[in-house]
């Protein structure tokens, strides 16, 4: 390896000795600059950006305050770490220079262990500065990627829908941002407007087909339908928060310039301007593709019918600049071959309910995402089975979607579901399968009463899942956890059944060795003996980081790393941390109904959170227990807390049948 570069300093100061002083001093292990004005540091910095720039204050024509106020200013510079040189000892002069920006002072006359160890620390703290800069700056950029293939891959969905439309989102997209550019607009606005547009119509998800494909004049309630994609595509992107404007492009771009457009009449330049550049150029698009009742118009007949609707349905300086784009052949670029689309994610036949006037999400026999069942029609065809041959019940779960959907968004949650489902339609052929919440199915095998079919069926869905996962980068961040229940073993009713399927789920989600599970006949309630063995896990856990698997990784991590910073800050203040455990149990000993224990487990958390202080951290940690970390909290007063809240817990619940207990942690 070649010997590593020196960094460089650049020393501005007026003073010789100074000057000479400095670079005896650091030239062994920098590169050192000296120069002796302000000028003559602006002379080097248009040809070189160094790694730390040592300033004088008290200079002749330019200070070292106004050197640093255009430092400052300038975005080549801004970033260069400043450490002021002065004679100057006193407390104002310290506060300005750390108001202006500078990282460091170092008082004249030097003391050189002082600045040699100020210099070091400073630029190693830039060294960490720019390389946390440099990981924020790639995982953005994943981000976006994963993004935007998102989007793309969702607009196509929208497009594939409509017979006639195919790669029409994507075209409005480049049109768009032809016009942008046009415009004169900034390269992170024209960015933006193009991912608007491709947007713009993601409400034709709720439309039904039959109604896009009409060939025929819609009746009023179906052109309500259609209206009704403006204001569901707002509602489905107005969390949407990477691009500016994606809500507004897709509930304003059918409102006309004279006020007589939908959904609410905006008029003239109160219809915001992404969204009346989307609104011309999707209606260009109309025009020069081919329809359900005609063939595509020439562009002769489009600038005639945009001159037309000039001021009435357009704006009309945006439709002077876009005709002249047509005339000068702009737009001909634009070309979007079929085979290069993205597949879309969604069923488009099976996707029903959502629109205003249609069928109810709840009563639709197809789930509107992955085009399963439905849970309620599920729910139906799993009963109807039990009732002639009985079978195997699999509740299945994605394990971490919750934090999927808050690092890559909604739209990126909904593809990774769609994939996952697919997986299981692909697995499971003619079998009933549905999708009963946002990331849990049900799958019954009619006729299965034996354990082997089952798991053979299992391994099937994970191997299947797994190589999945070697294609959809997206879905390594996720896997199946499954829980199984038997008729005639396990009971024969559907709801006593999935109750069963259940539990044996949760057990499988607390131990992260295994992916699926039957029902054994366990309680759902962990008793206080129980407790006492789970706190000492967690314990155990804690102390031994190095066997840091299992619980905190499959569903609790960030706990761990909080309960670190806790510690960790405990530590400097020299404050004693206590870990409790709170656990709900029957109060004589039998089980519990799920949606008992659910509202008990809301009620205990709100008496915790109630409780206790804001420094204070807990997380849940299965359905009927729930860790709680205290800081600087001594163990003689542990019990006024823990008292108050048993008696804040029984206010909220009111009933006898499920008390509380807890158990504190002894390291």
């Amino acid at each position: 390896m070649g010997r590593q570069m020196k960094k460089i300093i650049l020393i501005v100061d007026d003073d010789r000795l100074t000057l000479s002083t400095a670079q005896n001093l650091l030239g062994d292990e920098y590169k050192v600059v000296a120069v002796n004005s302000g000028r003559q540091a602006y002379k080097y910095l248009e040809r070189h950006v160094p790694d730390l720039i040592l300033l004088d204050i008290n200079m002749p024509e330019i200070s070292g305050f106004e050197v640093m106020k255009a430092l400052q200013a300038d975005e080549r510079w801004r970033k260069i770490p400043v450490i002021f040189l002065t004679a100057d000892r006193s407390v104002e002069t310290e506060i300005e220079c750390f108001r202006v920006g500078a990282y460091d002072f170092i008082s004249k006359p030097f003391e050189p262990q002082i600045m040699m160890s100020r210099i070091k620390s400073t630029i190693e703290l830039d060294g960490y500065r720019k390389d946390l800069q440099r990981r924020l700056d790639e995982k953005t950029k994943e981000m976006e990627r994963v993004t935007i293939q998102a989007i793309m891959t969702v607009a196509n969905t929208v497009d594939a829908k409509d017979d006639y439309t195919k790669g029409h989102s994507m075209r409005v997209a480049a049109y768009s941002e032809i016009l942008a550019q046009r415009l004169g607009w900034s390269e992170e606005d024209i960015q933006n407007i193009y991912y608007v547009a491709m947007l713009h119509d993601v409400g034709k998800i709720g439309v039904p087909d039959a109604v896009l494909n009409k060939p025929f004049k819609l009746t009023d309630l179906e052109f309500r339908l259609i209206k009704g994609h403006t204001i569901m595509g707002a509602e489905i992107l107005k969390d949407f928060k990477m691009f500016p404007n994606v809500s507004i492009g897709a509930k304003y771009h059918h409102e006309r310039y004279d006020g007589k457009g939908y959904p609410e009449g905006l008029k003239g330049e109160s219809i915001p301007l992404v969204a009346r550049v989307i609104g011309l150029v999707d209606s260009y698009d109309a025009m020069t593709s081919n329809r359900v009742y005609r063939r595509r118009l020439n562009d002769n007949i489009v600038m005639e019918e945009l001159e037309k609707g000039k001021g009435s349905q357009w704006d009309p300086e945006l439709v002077d600049i876009f005709v002249a784009l047509i005339r000068e052949g702009a737009l001909e670029k634009v070309w979007m071959p079929e085979d290069e689309l993205a597949s879309p994610i969604f069923d488009s036949e099976k996707i029903i309910g959502l629109a205003m006037g249609a069928e109810s999400v709840l009563e639709a026999p197809t789930d509107y995402l992955t085009g399963l069942l439905s849970g309620r029609k599920g729910k139906q065809e799993i009963t109807a089975g039990l009732r002639t041959t009985g079978g195997c019940l699999m509740v299945l779960d994605l394990d971490h979607f919750r934090r999927i959907n808050e690092e890559h968004g909604h739209l990126v949650g909904d593809y990774v579901i769609k994939i996952a489902s697919d997986v299981l339609r692909e697995v499971c052929g003619q079998d009933i399968i549905c999708r009963t919440g946002g990331d849990e199915f049900l799958y019954f095998i009619e006729g299965a009463r034996r354990r082997d079919d089952a798991v053979v069926k299992v391994k099937e869905i994970l191997e299947a899942f797994a190589k999945k996962q070697e294609d959809v980068e997206l879905l390594r961040e996720t896997q199946f956890s499954i829980g199984i229940s038997i008729s005639g073993v396990d009971g024969r009713e559907f709801e006593e059944l999935y109750e069963r399927a259940d539990k044996a789920l949760y057990h499988v989600k607390q131990n992260a060795n295994l992916r699926y599970g039957f029902y054994e006949g366990t309680g759902l309630v962990r008793t206080p003996e129980q407790s006492k063995g789970d706190l000492e896990r967690v314990i155990k856990i804690i102390q031994n980081r190095e066997e840091y698997q299992g619980l905190f990784q499959v569903n609790y991590d960030e706990f761990a790393h909080i309960y670190d910073f806790v510690q960790h800050m405990s530590n400097r203040s020299r404050q004693k941390t206590q870990l409790l455990l709170f656990t709900l149990f029957s109060q004589d000993g039998s089980e519990v109904k799920l949606e008992r224990m659910e509202i008990a487990m809301q009620c205990m958390e709100q008496a915790i959170c109630k409780s206790l202080r804001g420094v204070d951290v807990g997380t849940r940690y299965s359905s009927s227990q729930f860790l709680v970390v205290l800081m600087g909290t001594e163990k003689e007063n542990i019990r006024v807390v823990t008292d108050r809240i048993v008696q804040n817990y029984f206010k909220l619940y009111g009933g006898k049948d499920i008390t509380l207990t807890y158990d504190i942690a002894k390291f």
